[in-house]
């Protein structure tokens, strides 16, 4: 933890020089009443979980996209709502719960993870070139895609088609509580249109399953502003 919180802190102070840096060219912002609307694309960390029992989850990194809307209060405190997801693969191992215990089974799969999340960005400089810090709470459902049981067909009428019948099958997943913290440099180069570029991370709470492991993630934010 004492290395994963090290990191996080060069990377801050980079992404704040960098800003920092541009600001004195910067324009004087216009961000006051507007409205926000933005594209997230996240580079997602690989981590590895520990639940009980003693079973591991190795969670590959990769890719997560999103949308979002946001409203400036004022030139410095933006409010933002996002929703977001990512597909990933894992390794499993699944330790036994025989005594004495048997060997350990591993398994391979890829889960669904959608969360939607409340952010308060605060803008350091009334500028088209800030530093900025950013607090997240929010929902996370994950989906591993492993079956509970057999699969259940349904039918019904479909009024051009006929009768129409399909499989569902019913996956182990979970949902939780996460909270993060991030910081980046927003650059605005059209009045119109802006970008971030940031560090987050997020903890994720799996209730009494695991603790709560947290997930570093590099985030580049396409957005619009009317």
């Amino acid at each position: 933890m004492r290395q994963m919180s090290g990191r996080i802190l060069l990377v801050l102070c980079a992404v704040a020089v960098l800003g920092t840096s541009g600001a004195s060219a910067a324009q004087q912002s216009d961000r006051t009443g507007h409205w926000e609307f933005t594209l997230p694309v996240r580079y997602v960390n690989g981590e590895t979980l520990d639940f009980e029992g003693g079973t591991t989850l190795d969670l590959n990194s990769d890719l997560g996209w999103g949308f979002g809307f946001g409203y400036n209060m004022s030139e410095s405190l933006n409010f933002n709502f996002e929703f977001a997801w990512l597909n990933a693969n894992y390794r499993v191992d699944f330790a036994s719960a025989d005594f004495p215990p048997a060997p350990s089974v591993s398994a391979t799969g890829s889960l669904d993870v959608g969360s939607s999340a409340i952010s308060l960005n605060y803008n350091f400089l009334p500028k088209t070139i800030t530093p900025y810090i950013s607090g997240t709470i929010g929902w996370n459902w994950v989906d591993s895609n492993i079956p509970t049981g057999p699969p259940d067909v349904g039918c019904w009428w479909d009024p051009w088609y006929g009768q129409i019948c399909t499989s569902y099958q019913d996956t182990a997943s979970e949902t939780g509580f996460l909270y993060g913290l991030g910081a980046g440099v927003r650059i605005e180069p059209k009045p119109t249109f802006f970008f971030r570029i940031g560090v987050n991370d997020n903890w994720q709470d799996f209730g009494s399953y695991s603790s709560s492991p947290d997930f570093l993630s590099y985030r580049m934010e396409l957005g619009w502003k009317f």
